[in-house]
């Protein structure tokens, strides 16, 4: 992970490498040029960035001497009201002077999270360093594959979470290293949903709720070369008494991007184990009962174009679906938002907003945006996304890129509060 070139939403490095190699890594930040060839575009958003938020995490990277870097940033509000920030690939150590790392005594973690209460971060969760600290040559890796997937070879990446009769329950990526699609590092072969026992206290919390990993049960594992399976949980929606599973396939190729599926469990079906039902149906707000089957091979996509790492959010009721913009190889960096006014309603035709184009340096990535809903009011929500570099060693001479980065937004056309987004003081 010394320069991972990570995902543009999940593992299209190949096209990130040629934007880079195209020079169009920079944008602006208001632009109001259309995105994509979407001919449902209907305007841009008005986004800031979030000093309050990005000082935050540069201040505990720089000095917690644990947790100093990571991408693919998930929140989930706890039952006591605090707030698990969940990473995927983490530095972790001391930051050294000028703003760098040094290989040999940071940590490297394929996952971990940071706790959020009452304007501070800590503490982080991730392997606990050795007697002489962290160091390069160890894996510090949190939460680690079942058995069946030995940690020599996969990985977990950040999904989705969500809170389901008291038990976490979070949907992790399955990445295999020994695959190499694209010449990226790995290639995604399936979903694990790990849960979380949640217990008042604890010795990494004890003034509030604290995270234990249970255990993780792999789910329609496709483990090979040539596969292209359906990655579920790269968000989550509770809506009308289910819990709604956004899945994507991410290796459909360039005419088909990114394709959109959806399944669903009735609130408490995670935690009782019931079967799962998929959509296999146009897009719709009033879909047949039937349009619900068994079995996931069924499942139909609903729209192409979104990354594997997305938000779907209820925003005054509507649903806001936001994602990197996966529809043109030229605008991967590029945050786009759509509406629909139910879950089964992301259609082609779904009305489509330009959320934030980033002026990047040079062999810089954006990906990974997500609505923080837990900090946002309204239709001003507060964004998180992921930045990177293809620089080699850049993200150890450079400890502020690697770090997850905030806007303020005000989403158009939704009705209804627009209040001032959440600020992380005490």
């Amino acid at each position: 992970m010394t320069t991972r070139t990570r995902r543009t939403g999940g593992v299209v490095a190949v096209v990130a490498i040629a934007i880079v190699a195209a020079g169009i890594a920079a944008g602006l930040l208001l632009s109001a040029s259309r995105p994509g060839s979407e001919s449902a575009f209907a305007g841009t958003a008005v986004a800031r960035p979030d000093a309050a938020w990005n000082a935050l995490f540069q201040a505990y990277g720089n000095l917690s001497g644990a947790w100093s870097g990571g991408d693919g940033a998930q929140s989930l509000q706890l039952p006591d009201g605090s707030t698990a920030w969940f990473f995927a690939d983490t530095f972790l150590g001391q930051t050294g002077p000028g703003g760098t790392r040094s290989p040999v005594t940071t940590g490297l973690a394929h996952n971990s999270a940071v706790l959020y209460r009452d304007g501070h971060l800590g503490p982080t969760y991730a392997g606990a360093p050795g007697v002489g600290g962290y160091n390069g040559a160890t894996d510090y890796t949190w939460v680690v594959p079942p058995p069946s997937y030995p940690a020599a070879r996969y990985e977990l990446i950040n999904g989705d979470q969500v809170i389901d009769r008291g038990t976490v329950y979070k949907f992790y990526q399955l990445a295999d290293r020994d695959l190499h699609p694209g010449g990226f590092p790995y290639k995604l072969v399936g979903t694990v949903i790990e849960s979380f026992a949640l217990s008042a206290g604890g010795s990494l919390n004890p003034a509030g709720d604290a995270l234990s990993p249970a255990g993780g049960t792999p789910l329609e594992i496709e483990d090979s070369a040539t596969s292209d399976p359906v990655i579920w949980g790269a968000a989550t929606l509770l809506s009308g008494g289910y819990i709604y599973i956004y899945g994507v396939r991410p290796y459909n190729g360039d005419s088909v991007p990114f394709p959109l599926y959806l399944a669903r469990v009735p609130v408490g079906g995670l935690a009782a184990g019931d079967g799962w039902q998929y959509y296999d149906g146009a897009p719709s707000c009033s879909p047949q009962a039937s349009a619900w089957v068994s079995d996931p091979r069924s499942a139909t996509a609903l729209r192409t174009g979104v990354s594997s790492g997305f938000s779907v959010t209820d925003v005054n009721g509507t649903d806001v679906l936001l994602t990197g913009d996966a529809s043109s190889t030229a605008s991967t960096n590029n945050a786009v938002a759509y509406y629909a006014r139910c879950p089964t309603g992301f259609s082609p035709a779904s009305p489509r907003y330009l959320v934030y184009q980033p002026r990047l340096p040079g062999g810089d990535l954006a990906y990974e945006y997500r609505i923080v809903p837990q900090f946002s009011s309204g239709s001003g929500v507060l964004v998180s996304y992921s930045q990177n570099t293809t620089v080699v060693g850049g993200n150890y001479g450079d400890i502020a890129t690697y770090r997850p980065h905030f806007l303020d937004v005000k989403l158009p056309g939704i009705g209804g509060p627009a209040g001032t987004v959440t600020q992380p003081t005490p």
